[in-house]
Parts: structure tokens; C-alpha cells; sequence
């Protein structure tokens, strides 16, 4: 396929999904990294991804672009992009901002898609591409000790030893980001805070999966990052205002060791997923709260107490930490919830907190049609 060919298909599809084009674009340019696509791993791409501004793309993209010249369906459910256009993507997202974290950061979630969810158990060779081609973006030295340990394997058929030699050849043609410039440290430590606090403690428990004390412990670094432990209590002001920096650390801290379980930008991702907005009504908020698991019942829900919460990692999914204006007082003041709920998500909103491959999000609701064309 030429190049002439290639940008062709390439604004074809930029003019195909209208003023999202531009961000489209990017999201193909993610797309080009599997060995082969199928609607979901597409899909979480996207809620990754492009869920919030500058880059906020409509679900409706992703059928644009399964079903748009870039792609072709090679199996039910399965595309590929042809070798010419998924080079040229894939040299596009080289030239991205940031792009070697980035890159870092679609391959992790390729590899622990494949891990997790293992969408092609039944396909072996297809699999072990995955993650390969994931691998060869996390750590080459890795991925080329992979190749030689199973080309040396005697018990190879010749079938499986010219896979794997075609496998080397398709990797060593991937684009190299090595090459890229190193991304600029951080002259913070591993802990920031914009008021001095310290989130040693609050780290160490999490480590230690002592999630009631980290609970209390989040309610206790927040109120002197927000200079109100006199008052004990968060109110709608100290959050609006709340310093990005702490949000941030108090946030990452929580999705690190509950393995991206746990944490606000987990809950706002689910707050999204059941249509929460600024302006949300109480309906939605239950939605919310049935998902995160604080209302249970069989026949009538109800809204749980403080002590009945579920303080470990069988805990639902954005369960923890218990959101700060809940902490005024019982989680049934449904008014003071809501609000200093709204509130905390449009702060993590407007700090550029995001949680990374963020998997349960088709099993918690998120809008997913089937993409098939």
C-alpha cells in the first residue's frame, strides 16, 4: 500500500467522525499497538484513554473505526489493521507528547488485557503475539529472552519454531523507544505534598492491606491538607479547593495497592459509568452507590453504616476509599453525599486525575453496544 494510499485512508477517517476527528486520530494511533483488535480491547482504549477533555471521544468512535478503511475483520470479532497503516499509526504515536510514557502505558494495558481477561485462550499463537508485542514495548531485553529460550526448545514442531522466528521478524520491525527522549524526572519526591504532609503512614498501611486504618487514616492527611483538622470535617469549600498535588498522591497511593481497585479516580470512572454529572439526580447517586457496594439488599437496598462496609479487596469495585463529605456524619445525609460527591469528582476532574487500565468497566455498566459493523 503506498503512502499516498495510507493518508488517504487515515483523513478518510478523520472526516468520517466529524469534530472528534482530530482525537479519533489518537485513538488509532493506540489502536495500532495489538496484533489484532477486537471490540472490547478497543473499548478499553478508549475509557483509558479518551474519557475526559482535551481527548473525550463518544463510544460511537469505536465503530467508525472498526468499521472504517483502516481495518478489515480478519475473524468474528476480530480486525486487524494492515501492516502499512499500523506502521505509519504507530509512528504517529511516537510523536506524541510524552510519548514513551505513554507508549509504556498502552503496552501494560495490552499486556494485562491479555492477563487478565485471556480473550484469546482458545488462539494460542495470537495470544503469546500480544504479549510479546506488549513485552517488546516494556522491556525488549525481556521480550528477545523470550523468542531465544523458545526457539532453543527441542521439543518445538517445525510449526511452532517458524512461529516464532516470524514472531522476531514482526518485532524487530516495531517502532524502537529507545530512541525516544527520556521523559523529564520529577524533582518531587515519591511522596508530594503542596502543604507538607506526610503520607508515610498512610502508604505503609495501604502496603499492608490494613484498609480500615488507611480509611482513617486518608480523612486524617486530608484534613491537614486542607487546614481543617480543628474542624474535622471536610466541607464543600475545603474540597473545591482542595491542593491537586496531595489529591493526587492520596489517590495513586490507594489504586497502587489495591491494584487498581480502590481509589477517587476509580469512583469517578464508575460515577461516570452510571451518568453522573454536576447536576446529577438522586436516582443516579443510587446507582452509584449500588455499584461501589454502600447500599445492599435483596429486595430493598439500603444504604450501609460506616461499620458494615467492607474494609478488604473482596470489596466491590471504587468500594474505598469512603468518599470525604461522607465522613461528616452517616452516609444516609443522601444531601451532603451528593453534593460533597459532585464536588470531589469535578476536583479530580479539574486536577487531571486519571486511574489506568481500569478493567470492570463492563461490569459496571458503561455504556458498551455491540461495535460489530
Amino acid at each position: 500500500m503506498s503512502s499516498k494510499l495510507v493518508e488517504r485512508r487515515l483523513n478518510d477517517f478523520k472526516r468520517r467522525c466529524g469534530n472528534d476527528g482530530d482525537a479519533a486520530l489518537q485513538l488509532a494511533y493506540h489502536a495500532a499497538m495489538p496484533v489484532a483488535l477486537n471490540p472490547e480491547l478497543l473499548h478499553f482504549l478508549r475509557i483509558n484513554f479518551f474519557v475526559d477533555p482535551p481527548e473525550q471521544l463518544p463510544y460511537t468512535v469505536e465503530f467508525e473505526f472498526l468499521s472504517s478503511g483502516l481495518c478489515r475483520e480478519i475473524d468474528a470479532e476480530l480486525y486487524e489493521i494492515e501492516p502499512e497503516i499500523r506502521n505509519e499509526l504507530l509512528q504517529k504515536l511516537m510523536k506524541r507528547e510524552n510519548a514513551r510514557q505513554r507508549i509504556r502505558d498502552v503496552a501494560t494495558l495490552l499486556w494485562q488485557y491479555v492477563e487478565y481477561h485471556s480473550p484469546w485462550a482458545d488462539r494460542v499463537e495470537l495470544e503469546r503475539a500480544q504479549q510479546l508485542t506488549a513485552l517488546n514495548f516494556l522491556d525488549p531485553a525481556k521480550a528477545q529472552e523470550w523468542l531465544d529460550e523458545a526457539e532453543a526448545n527441542g521439543s518445538l514442531g517445525r510449526g511452532e519454531r517458524e512461529w516464532f522466528i516470524a514472531m522476531r521478524q514482526e518485532i524487530e520491525e516495531l517502532p524502537d523507544i529507545s530512541t525516544l527522549p527520556p521523559e523529564k524526572q520529577s524533582e518531587q519526591n515519591d511522596l508530594p505534598s503542596e502543604k507538607g504532609v506526610d503520607y508515610t503512614r498512610l502508604r505503609d498501611l495501604l502496603a499492608g492491606g490494613k484498609w480500615k486504618e488507611a480509611n482513617q487514616e486518608t480523612l486524617a492527611v486530608m484534613l491537614k491538607a486542607s487546614g481543617r483538622e480543628k474542624d474535622r470535617y471536610l466541607d464543600v469549600e475545603s474540597i473545591e479547593n482542595f491542593p491537586c498535588t496531595d489529591l493526587r498522591t492520596i489517590d495513586q497511593l490507594w489504586v497502587k495497592y489495591s491494584n487498581e481497585r480502590f481509589g477517587f479516580s476509580v469512583q469517578k470512572r464508575i460515577w461516570k459509568s452510571v451518568g453522573g454529572k454536576p447536576d446529577a439526580n438522586y436516582e443516579t447517586w443510587e446507582k452509584f452507590g449500588d455499584r461501589v457496594g454502600w447500599r445492599k439488599g435483596m429486595f430493598t437496598k439500603q444504604w450501609q453504616d460506616y461499620e458494615k462496609l467492607t474494609f478488604s479487596t473482596n470489596a466491590p469495585w471504587g468500594h474505598l476509599p469512603f468518599t470525604p463529605c461522607d465522613w461528616v456524619g452517616a452516609v444516609r445525609e443522601f444531601e451532603i453525599s451528593r453534593g460533597g460527591m459532585r464536588v470531589l469528582f469535578s476536583r479530580v476532574t479539574t486536577c487531571s486525575i486519571e486511574v489506568k487500565y481500569y478493567f470492570s468497566n463492563l461490569n459496571l455498566g458503561i455504556e458498551s453496544p455491540n461495535l460489530t459493523p
